[in-house]
């Protein structure tokens, strides 16, 4: 019998559909630049189509609004103008220490540092997913936001943007299991690589067992990775896992952001006053995806191994 016979048309068309899904995935690999924006142009498609699913829901919080009390958004409203203004009293100080912090770094010959911009965004919807550790937002590379850029809440750290259309971009949580980022551990100083279990938990492992951590203590980010400033909240440590007959010990955390209930969030852009990137190099990299590399043997991190703004490795 023959492989092409006419009375066996599905057969056929699941064949083509495989060569070309073989060919597609392999010209990806190798990183095209039609191929990027043909992964662009129908990412922009999907982002309009997640958010015509999401958009009763948005309706039907909307109408919810309708119906709250008049004098409950009144003490909102003045709740939120009195945080304001501590808010900006506080940033006045902070600039000012800010400016203390570089001039004495330069006195040492330090590199002064940079103070991010950050950008307000709305989710938008969740795309499908196996784990549910994703989400979109309604900013896209139209207001500069790239793969790699970090994403956090309120509170504390939230994942990274995965993918960025002109309209929108898809953030990672920092609870997927493809996701890794460089944290110090409390007060230590030491440093660990910290990955998603695709639930609440996350897991650094092979932590020195004389390490002076306990449950309670803030791990906040390193800024080796350089994807994350230094110093922002990540998790807090909820149980120690010992393995004497290796030396360490295996940190159990659980996120500070909250990630359950997500209806703005803050993407960490460029600093205002960072150099102007290559026109060609940022319209390539706002096309590509962050590729978030596994964790890696031993307890401190190697600058070689961890993923940069992009994830991408020296070795690579």
């Amino acid at each position: 019998m023959a492989l092409f016979d006419s009375h066996r048309p599905g057969f056929n068309l699941l064949l083509v559909l495989v060569v070309i899904s073989i060919a597609l995935m392999s010209l990806d690999r190798i990183g095209t630049r039609w191929v990027s924006q043909l992964d662009q142009g129908l990412g922009g498609a999907t982002d309009g189509i997640v958010k015509a699913i999401h958009q009763p829901v948005v309706m039907a919080r909307s109408v919810g609004q309708w119906f709250v009390e008049r004098r409950v958004l009144q003490a909102d409203v003045e709740r939120l103008r009195e945080e304001n203004i501590l808010l900006r009293g506080q940033m006045q100080q902070f600039v000012a220490l800010q400016r203390e912090v570089d001039e004495l770094r330069a006195m040492l010959d330090g590199k002064a540092s940079a103070i991010p911009s950050v950008l307000l965004a709305r989710r938008v919807g969740h795309p499908p997913s196996l784990q549910g550790n994703l989400f979109t937002i309604d900013r896209g590379h139209g207001d500069d936001v790239r793969p790699g850029d970090p994403v956090i809440d309120a509170h504390g750290v939230v994942g990274q943007i995965l993918r960025s259309t002109r309209s929108g971009a898809t953030v990672i949580q920092l609870t997927s299991r493809d996701h890794i980022l460089s944290i110090v551990l409390g007060d230590t100083g030491r440093t660990a690589l910290l990955r998603g279990t695709g639930n609440r938990q996350l897991i650094a492992e092979r932590v020195p067992e004389r390490t002076a951590i306990k449950p309670g203590d803030l791990l906040t980010t390193s800024g080796i990775d350089t994807a994350f400033p230094r110093g922002y909240p990540v998790a807090r440590v909820i149980a120690i896992e010992m393995d004497e007959a290796q030396g360490f010990i295996r940190l159990i955390a659980e996120p500070v952001a909250d990630l359950e209930r997500l209806d703005h969030v803050l993407v960490i852009t460029e600093a205002p006053d960072a150099p102007a990137a290559d026109t060609d190099a940022a319209s390539d990299e706002t096309l590509e995806r962050p590729i978030i590399t596994p964790p890696t043997d031993g307890n401190t991190v190697d600058e070689s191994a961890v993923p940069d703004a992009t994830g991408a490795t020296d070795d690579d």
